[in-house]
């Protein structure tokens, strides 16, 4: 069959048939909290007790605050210095947002340590608003520790609360059951950013739960976990299994010393930053549960346990993540797996047509995946689907539109030469690699008889291209053949 400009081609493949069991909680379900655990800020209408505050947006790039590594640790951070009264958008300029500078998505993250648990009990985070932009209100997300909900917020009162000027406007507030599961002892973490919109400003943010909770008060570092690796190295000529300590300085002179089964294995001191420390542990023969102390200055900071099994041997290549770089990047800067000097550059797109198009983290969803993603050359892009036939690719900002689909985060996978997501709106998970020359691609459907992939000629890149030609061929019920010209 012969296609003309602009094709799109539409084919059905072979199914493969899975069962996913899903579980459900009720979130309408009554949450009684017996105490505030902690609080930053305080509800009363004001943020006067934050940095910035009242008027001072304008300055939140230069005090370094949005940043994935910048933190506020409860009980060491002061709101005063530690905690802005906003949160800009990706709309926002002074977020950092700009044409040549990309969409930027402000982070802001909250660290607290819990040192012991109640083996059951209610808790709920509590984020309360004081106004919002009116004109471009946020989708605002939530991260706790690997858990993470949405909420698209309303129309604030207009930009007076954000210059500091009294309205009227009477405050939103979020209150999110948080599942017991997701609190653990030790070190959390939660993440608040605004995936899309513009600003919002905060009156508090507290984490209420049940009275036998007991909070641990930070000392020069911070242990934000442990874990044994699931991989092996060479130390001294000999594998053995890292026990992986993730800690962040705070002050002074902290000496970590990692020991298992009461054998010191590690020995370093904490500089500033943040570092994963590998404390090699010996082999075990099989599968074995060993108790661990993690020591600041010869005091413990964290125990438990963990289980110990025999593993590969990691390579360099091993701790490689193609996603880093990936933010604000152009469009031959992306999370594919691509070979060295490769013809074939398949990878994720995301984003619309324009300047820094095709794939940014900020945006959870996927419009295809294209082959091509060199300097100002672009093309080729296939996406799994099903149900309705829709042959427009949507829009960045809203993940339903077309035939694009929002992604579970927590499911995309990008080392060197892989590439892994989850297509919620298809139940489809895909899965990618490449040679110098072709890619590989794995689609697995649900039990679904609209299944199909549809290919695109003109994908939405960063430089604009016309499609002057395409001819395509159906060779057989499982192979195309086929070209494209275009300029």
């Amino acid at each position: 069959m012969i296609m003309s400009k602009s094709a799109h081609l539409f084919f059905t493949t072979t199914c493969f048939f899975f069962i996913f069991c899903f579980t459900t909680r009720d979130s309408s379900a009554q949450v009684s909290a017996q105490k505030t655990l902690w609080h930053i800020g305080n509800a009363d209408k004001s943020d006067a007790e934050f940095a910035m505050a009242p008027s001072g947006f304008e300055d939140f790039v230069s005090k370094d605050f949005g940043w994935e590594n910048k933190f506020y640790l409860v009980g060491f951070s002061d709101p005063k210095k530690d905690w802005p009264y906003t949160l800009p958008g990706p709309e926002d300029a002074w977020s950092g947002s700009s044409g040549g500078a990309g969409d930027r998505a402000a982070v802001e993250n909250i660290l607290f340590e819990i040192d012991k648990l109640p083996q059951q009990g209610n808790y709920e985070l509590v984020i309360d608003l004081l106004d919002m932009s009116a004109e471009k209100p946020p989708l605002f997300k939530v991260t706790v520790n690997d858990t993470s909900w949405e909420y698209q917020l309303p129309k604030g009162s207009g930009d007076s609360t954000l210059k500091g000027q009294h309205t009227e406007f009477p405050g939103y507030v979020i209150r999110i059951p948080i599942p017991a599961n997701v609190i653990r002892e030790g070190g959390n973490e939660i993440k608040l950013t605004t995936l899309w919109g513009s600003w919002l400003v905060f009156d508090q943010i507290r984490m209420e739960g049940p009275e036998g909770v007991q909070m641990s008060k930070p000392g020069e570092a911070f242990v934000r976990s442990v874990n044994a690796a699931n991989y092996e190295v060479e130390n001294n000529n000999k594998p053995v299994q890292p026990l992986l300590v993730d800690v962040q300085y705070l002050k002074g002179e902290p000496l970590l010393t990692a020991f298992v089964d009461g054998h010191k294995i590690f020995e370093k001191k904490v500089e500033q930053g943040r570092y994963i420390f590998e404390a090699p542990m010996p082999l075990v023969q099989s599968s074995k549960e060993s108790h661990y102390e993690i020591k600041i200055n010869n005091l413990v900071v964290r125990s438990g346990t963990i289980l110990r099994s025999t593993q590969k041997i990691i390579t360099p290549a091993g701790y490689v993540n193609t996603m880093m770089g990936t933010a604000h990047s152009r469009w031959m800067i992306a999370p594919g797996p691509w070979m060295p000097f490769g013809m074939v550059k398949i990878s994720p797109d995301n984003q619309n047509a324009g300047w820094q198009g095709g794939y940014d983290p900020i945006f959870e969803s996927i419009g295809g995946f294209s082959h091509i993603h060199e300097w100002t050359m672009s093309g080729l892009s296939m996406m799994p689907v099903n149900g309705p036939l829709i042959t427009q690719v949507g829009d960045q900002t809203h993940p339903e539109s077309g035939y694009r689909s929002p992604i579970d985060k927590a499911t995309e996978e990008a080392p060197l030469g892989y590439y892994k997501a989850h297509l919620a709106k298809y139940n489809i998970t895909t899965e990618l690699t490449a040679t110098t020359r072709c890619s590989f691609q794995r689609y697995t459907f649900p039990s679904e008889d609209t299944s199909r992939i549809l290919v695109d000629f003109t994908t939405p890149a960063e430089y604009g291209y016309n499609v002057q030609d395409v001819e395509v061929t159906k060779v057989s019920d499982h192979r195309i053949e086929g070209f494209s010209k275009q300029e």
